[in-house]
């Protein structure tokens, strides 16, 4: 069979055995998308038209696309990014989709916001007043993912933060209601799924019965990244909030898989959601025209959710772009549209492990190269998808390759076993990479073998090329050899970038032939996929001479 019916084959065995339905139900009253890491104005302008075509009504400026919307919210957006926003803005009412500007103050913050300050306060309303001026009626003002704890000067006059937090969200809509044509108001709360608002219920009823009912609130569903969302859920969240809540689908976001192509069929979105939320948005890849293919399949679901089949919108999504184009785009979604979230094996990438089977993946994933490479009208799909696949390519290069040709005393990160690679992909920030989380996690482990052909007198050095979790924690790790522990303690890397430390393996832990090394994070207790973790790109052993 040729890699061309393969890659058929395994696209029509992945949706044919997902449920479809044939009742109709109402489409969702507003649904769109959001930027992600999109910075400045241009996938915007190329996501306006793509939109109308879908018969998608919200676009929201994501706030890592302006300084102002984030890491320097006190500031003033240039007078090009107005000039900008206006074009967008009018350009979004001829099309008939609403324009969102979200911005988040509390983020990357320096100095921290504090609700109750009537200069941040100022500063906040400044920018409404600002942007609503431009054209823009719809605004965001998220407070995800921040410091839960209230600065001094809140705690003193609010006590809790969401007490603080629905002070400024009140004071803010009051404010923006008077503005005309009156603009509407969406928040994002800190807990912003099931998960956390359960956890921190106090939070979530004090958000939920304090903030004005005429304020949308955001929820992510379930989890951050939702296997599933029913209206049984959007109920249970509506009951604590006072309202319906507002979906913000974390799909086909890949942030958290550094920038892999997720191109899967949505799944797992109930027929009957749209009555029971306010909206519904997608949150996006990074990569804008692999994006298009995702978010068609997303744009069916949300026009009429009843009738949503995977395989037809599939087909769809695939006859968009021309005859001759089709094949290659069919073969990349055999690559990374054959796993949805929560489902094993995602996300999509290499799994071969055997010389063996990595000699064989090999084949298909250069034959899907020189389909995309060799199309000059896929250039702007390639160039989206290229570096994960080339990526992917060195990976299997390296597993197919006899170990005989490599060196016994290195192991670069993708290549140790154990970890979180296999779940959340192999490459990240420029290397090839595995990593551990807490030991609650189960994924808290990374073992590779070292081969001597004879025991050192002056023993070895152990060089660890690695670097900890993008949040600065410095989880404690157990780092060992043949069982013998050659470091305990916090680890002595941090989170700027990796670097490289050495730890001395004296001769009486070491032996001739295989030296399993194995690396532990024996932090007690964090969720997979969040702080604390630690990674590690490379790992060398080096015989010492005494």
């Amino acid at each position: 069979m040729t890699w061309r019916a393969r890659a058929a084959c395994a696209l029509a065995l992945l949706v044919a055995a997902w449920p479809s339905t044939a009742r109709a139900a109402d489409p969702f009253a507003i649904r769109g998308i959001k930027g992600l890491w999109w910075e400045g104005i241009e996938k915007y302008r190329l996501a306006l038209p793509w939109l109308q075509r879908h018969g998608m009504n919200f676009l929201m400026l994501c706030y890592s696309s302006f300084p102002a919307s984030g890491a320097k919210w006190r500031s003033d957006y240039t007078p090009a990014e107005q000039r900008q926003i206006a074009d967008l803005a009018r350009e979004a009412d001829r099309r008939g989709v609403r324009l969102c500007l979200s911005f988040n103050p509390g983020i990357w913050s320096d100095p921290p916001l504090v609700y109750g300050s009537e200069r941040d306060y100022a500063l906040i309303l400044r920018k409404v007043r600002a942007v609503h001026a431009l054209g823009v009626r719809w605004f965001a003002l998220c407070l995800d993912d921040i410091g839960r704890q209230p600065t001094p000067e809140d705690a003193a006059r609010f006590g809790t933060v969401e007490a603080a937090q629905a002070h400024l969200v009140n004071r803010l809509w009051a404010d923006m209601r008077r503005l005309s044509p009156r603009p509407r108001l969406l928040f994002c709360p800190s807990a912003y799924t099931t998960e956390d608002m359960r956890a921190h219920m106090g939070y979530t009823r004090a958000i939920g019965t304090g903030v004005d009912r005429e304020v949308m609130l955001f929820w992510t569903g379930p989890t951050v990244c939702s296997a599933s969302i029913t209206a049984a859920d959007a109920d249970l969240v509506a009951g604590w909030l006072g309202r319906k809540p507002f979906v913000w689908d974390n799909y086909p976001v890949n942030d958290m898989f550094p920038w892999r192509p997720l191109l899967a069929p949505l799944k797992n979105r109930s027929a009957d959601l749209a009555g029971h939320v306010a909206g519904i948005l997608w949150n996006p890849m990074r990569q804008w025209h692999a994006s298009t293919l995702p978010l068609a399949i997303a744009a069916a679901y949300a026009r009429a959710p009843g009738a949503y089949d995977p395989l037809r919108a599939l087909e769809a999504a695939v006859a968009e772009w021309p005859t001759a184009d089709r094949p290659a785009v069919r073969a990349l979604l055999a690559l990374y549209g054959t796993r949805f979230l929560g489902e094993k094996g995602y996300p999509p990438q290499p799994a071969a492990r055997g010389r063996e089977e990595a000699a064989r993946e090999l084949g298909r994933w250069k034959w899907v190269r020189s389909l995309l490479a060799g199309r000059p009208s896929l250039a702007p799909l390639w160039a989206d998808v290229r570096d994960t696949l080339e990526a992917d390519i060195r990976l299997l290069e390296r597993r197919s390759a006899d170990r005989l040709t490599r060196s016994p005393l290195r192991a670069l990160g993708d290549e140790m076993e154990g970890g979180a690679g296999d779940l959340y992909g192999y490459r990240k920030y420029g290397r090839d990479v595995n990593y551990i989380y807490a030991a609650s996690t189960g994924r808290h482990r990374l073992t590779c073998d070292f081969v001597l052909s004879g025991v050192p007198e002056g023993g070895a050095a152990l060089r660890l090329t690695a670097r900890n979790d993008d949040f600065g924690n410095r989880p404690r790790l157990r780092i060992a050899l043949n069982g013998h522990v050659l470091f305990e303690g916090p680890s002595p890397y941090d989170s700027k970038g990796f670097a490289t430390r050495s730890f001395h393996a004296p001769a009486s832990a070491l032996r001739s032939g295989e030296n399993r090394l194995e690396i532990e994070c024996v932090e007690p207790a964090g969720p997979l996929g969040m702080p604390p973790w630690w990674m590690v790109a490379e790992a060398e052993l080096a015989p010492l001479t005494p």
